[in-house]
């Protein structure tokens, strides 16, 4: 499996329908892990690798879902190349990223069945996505609108909703910006 090859085309994908990365970090590579999936920063190096669990390693959908999840966080990283700050994710970016990931898996399984586990099993990523989804019914360029704003999902603000011409209910707006809560 030409790994680089996958990278790429799921990149393009995110960016045509996010916006353009704003990634100061050099992508340097995909591992597996037992640390499970995330991006791995390389503070001395300035390298960011994405990382797997293993359980990606031999299991298709598990290795897409995962794969294409954090591509997504590499559109806007949290960690600051500067600074080194890394902090939590929002509401809004974990929903993006779980969105784009059932995206990913549609033509490789029952993504029903996906979406059922994540809701069982990751209750707040499944939440997360709930919450993006009504977002793209609002409007489907909204993510890309936004990102013209502020590029980065963690720094969003109510008034770049406002800024960007969106008409999203301000209760769906304060739940978006929320610190998402891993567990």
């Amino acid at each position: 499996m030409n790994f680089d090859s996958i990278v790429n085309d799921y990149l393009e994908v995110a960016q045509n329908l996010y916006g353009p990365m704003k990634n100061d970090w050099n992508y340097f590579g995909l591992e597996f892990n037992d640390m499970g999936p995330h991006l791995r920063y390389f503070t001395n190096t300035g390298n960011l690798v994405i990382s797997l669990s293993e359980k990606a390693r031999n299991d298709n959908v598990q290795f897409h879902v995962q794969l294409s999840h954090e591509i997504c966080h590499m559109l806007y990283p949290t960690m600051d190349k500067e600074t080194h700050e890394n902090p939590p994710a929002s509401v809004l970016n974990e929903g993006v990223s779980t969105y784009f990931s059932f995206m990913a898996i549609e033509n490789l399984c029952n993504v029903q069945d996906v979406i059922s586990n994540i809701e069982q099993y990751s209750n707040n990523y499944y939440q997360a996505f709930l919450l993006v989804a009504k977002l793209h019914k609002i409007d489907r360029e909204a993510i890309k609108k936004l990102r013209t704003i502020q590029p980065m999902l963690n720094k969003l603000t109510e008034a770049d909703f406002e800024a960007s011409g969106l008409q999203v209910p301000k209760e769906l707006v304060v739940q978006l910006l929320k610190e998402f809560e891993p567990a």
